[in-house]
């Protein structure tokens, strides 16, 4: 099958994850609104009550964030053709984009589960360190290291292209 518009079987499996991840930003809507709401309104007036974990404002905050992963990870998409990496390293940074991205989305709705927030592995001034503060930090912490890298390298790629 002919790839659409010239887009790369790589730029179409970043747009797949990107679109992904937007479809979390909805389901982390919903948990904003369960949160909110105190439980899920099965019909007008009729609501199963329970509480979800976290705070209203931990809730907003991935509703806004999953959101931004999943554009940058697009912007991406559409650039990396364009930087004239070789095959590898754009794989390479094609794939550390896809999982940073990913792994910021379980960040933000592990650390609503997490008594510290999930910014420390131990106890921090939000509470102690527990297994959902390790699922939300490990991986992200991992990711957004070798993101810098990758936004390093992208920025370089970038303003040598520029001075052609």
């Amino acid at each position: 099958m002919e790839i659409c518009k010239g887009l790369t079987k790589l730029q179409w499996k970043m747009i797949g994850h990107s679109m992904l991840i937007m479809l979390m930003t909805l389901i982390v809507g919903l948990g904003l609104w369960m949160f909110l709401l105190g439980g899920f309104e099965i019909w007008p007036g009729h609501i199963i009550s329970f509480q979800l974990p976290g705070t209203a404002e931990g809730w907003a905050r991935a509703h806004r964030g999953v959101p931004l992963n999943s554009l940058m990870l697009l912007g991406i998409a559409i650039i990396l053709p364009q930087l004239s990496f070789s095959e590898i390293v754009e794989k390479r940074v094609a794939w550390i984009m896809i999982l940073t991205c990913w792994a910021n989305t379980i960040f933000y709705i592990a650390s609503n589960f997490s008594n510290n927030r999930g910014l420390s592995f131990g106890a921090n001034t939000f509470g102690p360190g527990d297994l959902a503060a390790f699922v939300a930090l490990a991986q992200a912490f991992l990711f957004g290291l070798l993101s810098m890298v990758v936004f390093i390298m992208i920025a370089r790629k970038a303003f040598i292209l520029s001075d052609n």
